[in-house]
């Protein structure tokens, strides 16, 4: 403990964050699944990218960097977004739970997409020297730059649904509250007229 000031505080609070990541994680209902899904992807790009080896040069790897810088963009933008919702007040308690477990697990979603096109820009920066420095027989950054290039494709297209359902979650809630309370307000107007007429 006594050595903890020597490391930075946002490498501690990034452990933190990581280990709390790790809970949201282990409350989902199908992790083997999902791991398997996702190696499964990554193992499909890294073998397209040895097969095609050959064709890769630096106006491919160049389209790789910039695609993937742009979506980089894009999923940070979707991560400062999401969670925030003007009908949050509206929720009881349970619900609010609810919706924040939502909310973790598709920032952490969001946080594995990330990853898998900085590492796409880091293996294609490594393939790039690799060219350059004549070494491409030996395509292992390649492989690794296919294989997070297609497994990040693969988390995007899921990057809409994910994002719906977390909305949709909180509209529904909208609904039923407006519903209960159009009803206590007819019920109230209701009673006030049988007031009335007696």
């Amino acid at each position: 403990m006594k050595y903890l000031y020597l490391i930075p505080e946002e490498v501690r609070n990034a452990k933190l964050i990581s280990d709390e990541l790790g809970e949201v994680a282990r409350t989902g209902s199908s992790n083997a699944a999902y791991l398997c899904w996702n190696a499964s992807v990554l193992v499909v790009g890294g073998a397209l990218g040895y097969l095609g080896a050959s064709f890769v040069d630096d106006n491919l790897l160049n389209a790789i960097i910039a695609f993937a810088g742009v979506i980089i963009g894009f999923v940070i933008t979707a991560m400062l977004f999401s969670g925030r919702s003007q009908y949050l007040t509206k929720m009881t308690y349970e619900q609010t739970l609810l919706y924040a477990h939502k909310t973790r697990y598709m920032l952490m979603s969001q946080i594995n997409t990330l990853f898998a096109f900085l590492m796409c820009l880091l293996f294609s920066v490594l393939t790039m020297v690799a060219i350059k420095s004549g070494y491409l027989h030996a395509p292992t950054a390649l492989v690794f730059a296919s294989g997070f290039f297609v497994l990040g494709c693969y988390r995007i297209l899921l990057l809409p649904f994910q994002i719906y359902d977390v909305h949709s979650f909180a509209l529904d809630n909208l609904i039923a509250d407006s519903g209960e309370s159009t009803s206590s307000d007819i019920k109230a107007k209701t009673a006030e007229r049988l007031r009335l007429l007696k």
